[in-house]
């Protein structure tokens, strides 16, 4: 096993036991609790990390925390990706998702994994999601299908 694949597998395994053994509320926290652990990390790859181990937010009374998903079952994420959603507009070009605040780099990384076809990509605020699309013919297909990707009824 190469270095870097060794690097990425503790690291892997560490964000799981702190998640695990503590709330923890947001990236900026968990870098500093890997540092604090000897392993300095950016936040662009602590968000990949996240999305590579199935880890999601989860509302306590508390407040939101990392927790690694529950045997990452679809239905599960979906409906918790569906309490996030607030609403879907469009105009001729572009679709527009709005979420809770602070919810919507984990919709969109949600809505990325679903690898819909007609989707070039998204771009992700705080609580808004900006969908492109591959063609404007498609984008009524295109809410459709994000609908039923998010369980939006």
């Amino acid at each position: 096993m190469s270095k870097k694949l060794e690097d990425i597998n503790k690291r892997h395994s560490l964000i799981k036991s702190i998640i695990s053994a503590q709330e923890v509320f947001n990236q900026t926290q968990l870098v500093k609790l890997l540092k604090q652990n000897g392993i300095r990390v950016t936040q662009a790859t602590l968000s990949r990390d996240l999305s590579e181990l199935g880890i999601v937010r989860i509302p306590t009374p508390n407040g939101t925390v990392y927790r690694v998903g529950e045997s990452g079952t679809q239905s599960t994420i979906k409906n918790r990706i569906a309490e996030e959603v607030i609403s879907i507009d469009f105009n001729e070009q572009l679709i527009v998702i709005r979420t809770f605040t602070g919810r919507a780099q984990g919709v969109a990384v949600f809505i990325d994994s679903q690898k819909i076809h007609d989707l070039l990509g998204t771009i992700a605020g705080d609580d808004t999601i900006l969908i492109i699309p591959r063609s404007i013919k498609k984008i009524k297909t295109i809410i459709e299908q994000l609908k039923i990707t998010l369980g939006i009824t």
